[in-house]
């Protein structure tokens, strides 16, 4: 998959610009707040239907200006040229469209522009709480499974229903015999989405480990095990982990398990007036050489473990649906060594289509890929120039 073309309009501090890229290798220089991770910001926000940094709309729109506009020209390795914008309001307006028509869910978005985002926080996904590891897979599982997606959001809705009404049972605000009946409801509802999660989990653990495994390897170049494992919260869940294909629960067998696990738990929850089990509470190992890097790694081996499984990704994503995601690079060589710098240079555009924003040129120095475009941005503006 590649960004063929862009044109941007209001957006942040950027001056209105159109762009032509490189099918290869796209590289930014400016120094810090001059318009690059802003430049990034905009080609990526269409992927998700929303700012890789949580930005609000009235945060993107350009200073003095109502509106911004974003078009994209993406292209498949196979397929015709996908034309996507995106507008946004200062008042909180969104409007999305595909090749002209609207798009009204940002499930309608899957697949449509998928990329990879790096910067210096991605160690979070390594370092950070469960939420971020959660996330990181919830994301991959729904771009090779639309299904997940929608079991995710539904499952996410209904938690909430049941947290409230945990809390209004425990602050004696609903009756409760009526309370246990909603309570008993919400459960079946949940035990079912809870299902396709965990398994959708627990396969894209399986699928995407041996990846990681390899890019962690290439980048270490050393042959130390690395491992991504699913650690379910649901006892039903981590028994069927141990058991062989052939004997794991069926859906609706998983399904009914789940169920029993929330009603066994039910009287505690409501005592203490919030969920105690679920999905919501799963976590994911992450190991090297058998050290748990979640709470022991370095900084280097924490990063370097980051990396290895955002660009596993990609692999992943192509071994299923044969899309090769755009990888964007924003301001992470500064905390890699050289040579690891420009192992991850090389192995990310051998088969993706690469931006990479820095302040120093050391960072690109002495690399000459094949179609390879530089801009230099200051205070918004980008130029075309020649790395030397």
């Amino acid at each position: 998959m590649r960004i063929v073309s862009a044109a941007v309009t209001g957006f942040r501090n950027l001056q209105d610009n159109s762009f032509d890229f490189s099918p290869r290798v796209n590289v930014v220089l400016g120094r810090n707040g001059m318009g690059k991770t802003n430049l990034f910001e905009a080609l990526n926000f269409f992927a998700l239907g929303r700012s890789h940094q949580g930005s609000k709309a009235d945060e993107m729109v350009a200073f003095g200006a109502d509106t911004l506009h974003v078009r994209l020209d993406v292209e498949e390795d196979t397929g015709p040229l996908i034309r996507c914008e995106f507008g946004l309001d200062r008042s909180g307006g969104r409007r999305l469209r595909v090749d002209g028509e609207p798009v009204s869910r940002r499930a309608d978005l899957v697949g449509k522009l998928v990329t990879v985002f790096f910067n210096p926080d991605s160690i979070i996904l390594v370092r950070g709480g469960p939420l971020h590891r959660r996330q990181f897979v919830d994301q991959g599982q729904a771009e090779i499974d639309p299904l997940y997606l929608a079991s995710l959001s539904a499952f996410n809705r209904t938690l909430k229903q049941k947290s409230g009404l945990l809390r209004d049972m425990r602050k004696g605000l609903i009756n409760r015999g009526q309370g246990q009946q909603e309570l008993d409801a919400w459960n079946k509802e949940l035990a079912a989405h809870s299902a396709v999660i965990c398994a959708g989990r627990q396969d894209y653990a399986k699928l995407i480990s041996p990846f990681a495994h390899n890019c962690h390897h290439e980048l270490t170049e050393n042959e130390t095990p690395f491992l991504f494992a699913y650690q379910p919260n649901l006892k039903t869940a981590q028994n069927q982990l141990l058991l062989p294909p052939e004997q794991q629960f069926k859906k609706s067998e998983l399904e009914a398990e789940i169920l029993s696990e929330f009603d066994y738990i039910k009287g505690d929850e409501i005592q203490r007036g919030r969920p105690l089990l679920g999905p919501q509470l799963d976590d994911f190992e992450v190991r090297s050489d058998g050290l748990d890097l979640r709470v022991f790694g370095s900084q280097g081996e924490t990063r370097t473990a980051a990396v290895s499984l955002i660009l596993a990704r990609g692999d992943v994503l192509f071994q299923r649906r044969k899309i090769r995601p755009v990888l964007f690079f924003d301001d992470i060589f500064s905390e890699l060594d050289r040579h690891r710098s420009r192992q991850l240079q090389e192995m990310a555009s051998r088969l993706h289509q690469v931006f990479i924003a820095t302040a120093r040129k050391d960072d690109v120095a002495g690399w000459n890929p094949d179609q390879l475009k530089v801009w230099q941005v200051s205070d918004g503006c980008f130029t075309n120039i020649t790395l030397k």
